[in-house]
């Protein structure tokens, strides 16, 4: 499946002293836009949590590259990087909206584990949706 394009708009408690958006702001709009993908392909966190497959984020990466402001709408492209057998990397490339500017580059990288909290592979239907 091809990548999706999520769009958010910086509420101003996103935002720092300086007026612009915070550094920890990225990271949760990372996750919606990642849900939003996973629901795109038909698989939903709280299925998988209900079914004791957790995905945990163990790696971040992320370049800021253009600051954003108060009100300010960034399209995130989301896409799969890799699929290994117990882990999934995706990629985003933020964008102001309106004018196309790089704002940000990332990635993530998601471990599947059990309730236990021991690594497990990924379930095939993920799998699947993944590929």
């Amino acid at each position: 499946m091809e990548p999706i394009v999520h769009r958010v708009r910086v509420r101003y408690c996103e935002t720092d002293r300086m007026g612009v958006a915070h550094h920890g702001s990225y990271i949760a709009w990372l996750e919606e836009a990642r849900t939003e993908w996973m629901r795109a392909r038909g698989a939903s966190y709280r299925a998988m949590e209900d079914a004791g497959h957790l995905l945990q984020v163990v790696h971040v990466d992320l370049q800021y590259r253009s600051p954003v402001t108060y009100d300010d709408e960034v399209a995130i492209k989301v896409g799969l990087l890799e699929v290994r057998n117990a882990s999934v990397t995706i990629g985003y490339e933020l964008r102001a909206f309106g004018d196309d500017r790089l704002v940000a580059l990332g990635r993530t990288t998601l471990a599947c584990v059990g309730r236990d909290g021991k690594l497990e592979r990924l379930p095939d239907g993920l799998r699947a949706r993944q590929t």
